[in-house]
């Protein structure tokens, strides 16, 4: 049950870090001087690698197991998730939002992980609460960014800096 736990618990981190530019939308955007069209871009591009992240990381399941590859995946993500933070144009804010969305890969590995651990009686159950908890990390997000950059708010640090800092916070806890 810890690596059941531990696994939705990724899935979950993972979420949390592929939405957590949204919420924060309106302070990017006015931040960066972005339009609708680039902001819509950004969405697009964020989901859109996620089909191609996913045939990769299938792939790689094959190989190396889910543990490897979830390690690789949280780690090589927090990257472009701390330097969303580092953004100063259109360009590599686009950039990174297309590689962050390759976190949305940990689906598959969350489900290959859990229909290796449990036995066929129970493997839809287990597969659907792993997918749950995970996917209510996307939920949470829209709550966490927020009050993340009203507690650094509260503290002095002004809104253009405080979306920053709280993209590299939720990188760095991927990397945890």
């Amino acid at each position: 049950m810890r690596a059941f736990h531990t696994t939705w618990l990724a899935f979950f981190a993972s979420f949390v870090a592929w939405f957590a530019a949204a919420p924060l939308m309106p302070l990017i955007r006015d931040d960066l001087g972005l339009s609708r069209a680039q902001v819509g871009n950004t969405v697009i591009a964020s989901v859109a690698i996620t089909f191609f992240a996913r045939l990769v990381v299938g792939r790689l399941l094959d190989r190396h197991g889910p543990r490897r590859v979830y390690q690789w995946l949280l780690v090589l993500g927090a990257f472009p998730v701390m330097a969303l933070g580092l953004a100063q144009s259109y360009e590599a804010f686009l950039l990174l939002r297309m590689a962050i969305g390759a976190i949305g890969a940990s689906f598959v590995i969350t489900q290959f992980h859990t229909s290796q651990m449990f036995a066929p009686k129970v493997v839809g159950t287990a597969n659907a609460t792993a997918a749950g908890w995970g996917n209510l990390g996307g939920g949470v997000t829209q709550l966490l960014m927020p009050l993340l950059v009203a507690l650094l708010a509260s503290v002095g640090v002004e809104a253009w800096l405080g979306w920053r800092l709280a993209m590299i916070v939720r990188g760095l806890a991927m990397l945890a």
